[in-house]
């Protein structure tokens, strides 16, 4: 019997045993042994750096989609043929954003295929929005919405008008909920030929400018709660509006007890850019060669990124899919994140996939966190002074690492 090795990132506490259980099914299917490797988001990105620098490890790895450019630069994946896509049903079939992950920038080779996806949410009342004079058609469409929204909530006199949760390095989330007010106010991270940022100028700026301002509009009894603290409040009825992520959206659907909080809950996207990731999966190329390991890994990969893999794996383990025909099953009309998916998958973006966007993620989620606790320790500083002050040494610095 083949045996193959696949790693995962752990990211929920069923995981492993639903996961193990597919592994089994699967392995009666192929007459292939899979051992899991499990990972967590902490610390996933040197492990997986230590296997494409030795060229050994695992057959098969669930990555960050952002990851995909770095590793194929090091020349340690196996990029996917043309009709082993067209068995899992061609580009189409994932998300854009997600799909987009897939290569590198001006290169048309695939590398991976989307698994998961992932993006950021508004979870709001729509009676307290409302109360507060809101036009809850409206609230977050635009960044300039956006701001007129948190502006009159903010100032009204509801019990807890708006969170923003709190986020610390190394998750790179900052920076991914931050990417909605870039690309909406017309800036970019950077240039379309991948040859110098662009976080650091003026549009970029501005967008960043809006974005630390909804940290801002947290009162401070709330400004260090985590992410599902402010659920939990929200869930409660106490909160008028959260930013969450796709998994406590749904958890917010599933199980909000407080009927008033069920009848008039909304929910939309950051703005009509939304910044949509997603999971892949990648054949390492130290696989090539070994002929029946190999047709082992890419049964395994259409296996597990097929309709009914991807329903399983969010049914049992809360994981947003990456297939759009299951999305379209998940969250069909009526559902309150119908018409964010729906915006997600066909307005989505993702950053450009150059070789070195893993550094330049890594280090500008970190001064993103840095400045947003310059902001709460300096409340009378201009946001925008804030933001230059602490993005334009790293500009300088990246920029000339992209030069070389």
């Amino acid at each position: 019997m083949v045996e193959i090795e696949l790693s995962y990132i752990y990211s929920s506490p069923h995981d492993e045993q639903t996961l193990t259980a597919m592994m089994e099914e699967f392995g009666a299917q192929q007459r292939v042994k899979v051992r899991l490797r499990k990972m967590n988001w902490g610390n996933a990105w040197p492990e997986i750096l230590t296997i494409a620098s030795h060229g050994s490890g695992p057959d098969v790895s669930h990555i960050g989609g952002t990851w995909v450019s770095s590793l194929a630069k090091m020349n340690a994946l196996r990029p996917f043929k043309a009709n082993e896509i067209a068995e899992m049903g061609g580009p189409a079939s994932f998300m854009k954003p997600a799909w987009e992950s897939t290569s590198l920038f001006e290169d048309e080779r695939i590398w991976s295929i989307p698994w998961t996806g992932w993006i950021y949410i508004i979870s709001y009342r729509k009676d307290l929005l409302e109360k507060a004079g809101v036009d809850v058609s409206n609230a977050f469409s635009t960044i300039q919405a956006f701001d007129k929204t948190v502006g009159l909530l903010k100032n009204s006199s509801l019990e807890i008008p708006w969170l923003n949760p709190y986020i610390q390095p190394p998750h790179t989330d900052l920076l991914h909920i931050a990417a909605s007010w870039v690309w909406a106010a017309g800036g970019d991270f950077i240039n379309t030929t991948g040859t110098e940022v662009a976080f650091d100028g003026p549009k970029a700026i501005e967008g960043l400018t809006m974005w630390l301002e909804t940290y801002r509009a947290v009162s401070q009894t709330y400004k260090y709660l985590e992410m599902g603290d402010c659920s939990n409040l929200f869930q409660e009825g106490r909160a008028a509006a959260i930013l969450t992520d796709i998994q406590q959206a749904n958890a917010l659907i599933d199980t909000a007890k407080n009927p008033v909080v069920r009848e008039n809950l909304g929910m939309s996207t950051l703005t009509n850019v939304p910044w949509a990731g997603s999971g892949n999966f990648v054949i390492w190329d130290h696989v090539r060669g070994h002929h029946e390991r190999e047709n082992a890994a890419l049964e395994l990969v259409k296996f597990l990124t097929n309709k009914e893999s991807n329903l399983r794996w969010k049914h049992e383990c809360g994981h947003m899919p990456a297939r759009v025909d299951a999305l379209e099953e998940i969250y069909p009309l009526g559902n309150p994140l119908h018409e964010p998916m729906e915006s997600a998958v066909q307005q989505g973006r993702t950053y450009y996939n150059i070789p070195l966007w893993r550094r330049i993620e890594f280090q500008l989620s970190q001064t993103l966190g840095a400045t947003v606790k310059e902001a709460y320790e300096n409340p009378s500083a201009d946001s925008a002074s804030i933001l230059r002050t602490q993005l334009e040494p790293l500009a300088r610095r990246l920029n000339l690492t992209l030069s070389t």
